[in-house]
């Protein structure tokens, strides 16, 4: 007689199989194996282990978006399903606000009353749902630095991210090579309609160019640093990933990101061994000289002498958005609104996709959307949050390079802001400031805790 217990595992394991076969025919069922893996896994760890889990596969998602979307689907993609799932799993796994530095609460405090501020502009909105939508990307900026914070409370837990993204780095790397040699992109590249050289610009698994050279800048440091290399071979990958990101961020003609990314291996260098940052400068001379490198340097003359149009197409709606956030007496035109009513300076042909134009300036943009108010909550966090790096590497100069990493990313991000069209809704970017923050909060409590015992052993 056969046992029940694997009668029932084959059962479920061919329903699962003919679940996914009716998904070739019937796209929406495909929705059900994500659900019944969710409740399986359940019975194999408890909650807060399956918060953990999951928000790491939120991380990873985003850095794919649509590409791992339900087939026909696009718009439903794995990111978005998990988001609201990894919203009820932190609230079931919340306890108290032990966890969170005081003055880490305060830099989130600073958020909601930048969400809280812009929410008040939507009073005088021309365009409300546009401004709904505008909102909705400043709650999920603020859920995915708040359980950044939450989930990296180790460092351990940061190596074991580190890794993960070095696999994303990789990946992408590799597509941008691909893209770079054949001209053919993934379908949700914006470069899929391009013509003549731009064809074969890289963006990797992101919309463009510029936001794929943003990742590798934000990202590329937090590998270097945290992930472990004592090996030949882990030392040996690290320079073999810096210089290939180096050379995809030349290919992409991303000026601000290859500035940034040159400069930050620079002072990751130079941190690690001065004596290794003063050979490097002095074989610069040498290596340019090589035949290999000609090319580079040509493609690198092309990045910064051939876009005087983009460059004056930026400064056009730099203007315009100046002009209309005096003509609102800096109140605001309400969440998104500035997109809409730049459109009307530009023809259709320069409009993005939706019908606005993309002010390719984030802080600006804020400002025109938001009022002085809100932009005066984010102004002060992103104001604190480099106060706060500053303060952590000043007193850990001689220490690890991890000191390092959050200021030389809040540095970064004012930079970045002006590269990407819209910087509200690239996650990564938000990403980036949850492991600031928990970098942050795990040396403050650390910090606190160290006092503590200090003070008890002195009494």
């Amino acid at each position: 007689m056969v046992n029940k217990t694997v009668t029932l595992k084959v059962v479920f394991i061919l329903s699962f199989l003919a679940i996914l076969v009716a998904g070739t025919v019937y796209k929406e069922v495909l929705v059900i194996p994500f659900f019944i893996a969710i409740v399986v896994f359940s019975f194999f760890f408890t909650l807060k282990q399956l918060a953990e889990m999951t928000w790491i596969i939120l991380v990873i998602a985003s850095f794919f978006g649509s590409i791992l979307s339900v087939p026909g689907y696009e718009s439903l993609f794995l990111y978005r399903i998990l988001l609201p799932v990894q919203a009820l799993l932190l609230l079931l796994t919340w306890k108290d606000w032990s966890w969170l530095d005081r003055r880490v609460r305060g830099l989130l405090l600073l958020l909601i009353g930048w969400l809280v501020a812009g929410a008040i502009t939507l009073i005088w909105a021309q365009y409300p749902m546009a401004g709904f939508r505008n909102l909705y990307y400043i709650i999920e900026a603020i859920l995915l630095i708040g359980t950044g914070i939450y989930y990296l409370d180790s460092k351990k837990k940061l190596e074991r991210l580190a890794m993960l993204i070095c696999g994303v780095i990789i990946i992408n790397i590799s597509i941008a090579m691909y893209e770079i040699t054949t001209g053919l992109h993934l379908k949700k590249s914006a470069l899929n309609a391009a013509l003549g050289n731009t064809q074969f610009l890289p963006s990797g698994t992101f919309f463009n160019p510029n936001d794929f050279a943003s990742f590798l800048v934000l990202f590329l440091p937090f590998v270097l640093v945290y992930m472990r290399s004592k090996t030949l071979i882990g030392k040996t990958m690290k320079v073999l990933l810096s210089v290939m990101a180096v050379y995809v961020i030349i290919a992409s003609q991303s000026r601000i990101g290859l500035v940034l990314i040159v400069a930050m291996l620079f002072f990751l260098i130079v941190k690690k061994s001065w004596k290794w940052g003063l050979m490097i400068l002095l074989s610069i001379p040498l290596v340019l000289q090589l035949p290999a490198m000609q090319e580079i340097i040509e493609q690198v003359n092309r990045t910064y002498t051939d876009k005087d149009g983009s460059t004056d197409f930026r400064l056009e709606i730099t203007n315009y958005t100046w002009q209309t956030i005096q003509d609102s007496n800096f109140i605001g035109l309400g969440p998104g609104n500035v997109q809409i009513k730049l459109a009307q300076y530009f023809p259709v042909s320069e409009q993005n996709g939706e019908g606005g134009i993309s002010v390719h300036n984030f802080l600006l943009e804020i400002l025109a959307n938001y009022g002085l108010l809100s932009a005066l909550f984010l102004f002060l966090f992103l104001y604190f949050v480099g106060y706060c790096s500053f303060r952590l590497w000043s007193r850990n100069r001689a220490k690890e390079s991890w000191y390092m990493l959050p200021l030389i990313i809040s540095i970064a991000f004012p930079f970045i802001s002006f590269a990407s069209s819209t910087t509200l809704e690239k996650s990564y970017v938000w990403i980036s400031f949850g492991i600031i923050l928990a970098i942050l909060n795990y040396y403050f409590k650390r910090t606190e805790l160290k006092n503590e015992k200090n003070n008890t052993s002195i009494l």
